[in-house]
């Protein structure tokens, strides 16, 4: 008899990724930590490729939304940049006006949340390098937002450091983002090679991408007035 549940675990049954169902589901749980947030975060750090492969084919109980799971550590990010005022190097040899100064670190609050669209076009890139695999592009956008989330994590714990302050700093978190996504992919794809030059075109993808952004929102907050009010909701 066919039922909507797993007989083995009880989790709804097995049904491929869509955009209208991945986002209905995470207004369902945007905040419910009960779908395994720390086994989660754990999965991601020690073996992110089948993890996250795993979800894509449906066992999904055990993990939390990639949706929430993006938002939740992207929200750790932007408290800790603005609760202990860090300060992100602008690079020694460019000098900024106090206006440039206070949209870059106004940006750099919101930063995080701008990856949910940088990552459109990211995840259409990586698709089109790993089309073998047969992924759809909201199974590869679930794995995109599990994995730059998590990167969430570093980056938040170089901003607790003071290491954001420094270009050797940011350069290190560079490297680290590169080499997770190298090996995140490699299991995901089930790949003998790490795929090193496919992974930095999907970085500098979402790198272009979240700048772009980031450029746009920033004239408009300037155009618009808007910047000391931004900066008193973020205070």
């Amino acid at each position: 008899m066919d039922t909507p549940y797993c007989g083995a675990c009880g989790q709804a049954a097995y049904r491929r990724l869509s955009f209208r169902s991945m986002f209905r589901d995470s207004l369902i749980r945007i905040f419910d930590l009960e779908g395994g947030f720390l086994h989660t975060l754990i999965a991601l750090s020690v073996r992110p490729g089948p993890t996250i492969r795993e979800y894509v084919a449906g066992r999904r109980g055990p993990l939390t939304h990639p949706v929430s799971y993006c938002f939740l550590l992207a929200t750790l990010y932007a408290l800790t940049i603005n609760l202990l005022d860090v300060e992100i190097s602008l690079g020694g040899a460019l000098e900024f006006t106090d206006i440039e100064r206070r949209v870059y670190h106004v940006l750099h609050g919101i930063l995080a949340y701008l990856i949910f669209l940088a990552l459109w076009p990211a995840a259409a890139i990586q698709r089109r390098l790993f089309r073998a695999s047969g992924f759809s592009f909201a199974e590869t956008y679930a794995f995109c937002l599990y994995a730059f989330g998590h990167l969430n994590l570093v980056g938040t714990a170089f901003a607790a450091s003071g290491l954001l302050a420094t270009s050797a700093g940011l350069t290190a978190l560079g490297l680290i983002q590169v080499v997770y996504s190298v090996w995140a992919m490699k299991g995901f794809y089930r790949l003998a090679r790490p795929p090193i030059l496919r992974a930095l075109a999907v970085s500098t993808a979402s790198f272009v991408t979240t700048n772009i952004l980031s450029l746009i929102v920033g004239n408009l907050i300037v155009a618009t007035g808007l910047l000391e009010q931004v900066e008193s909701i973020l205070a």
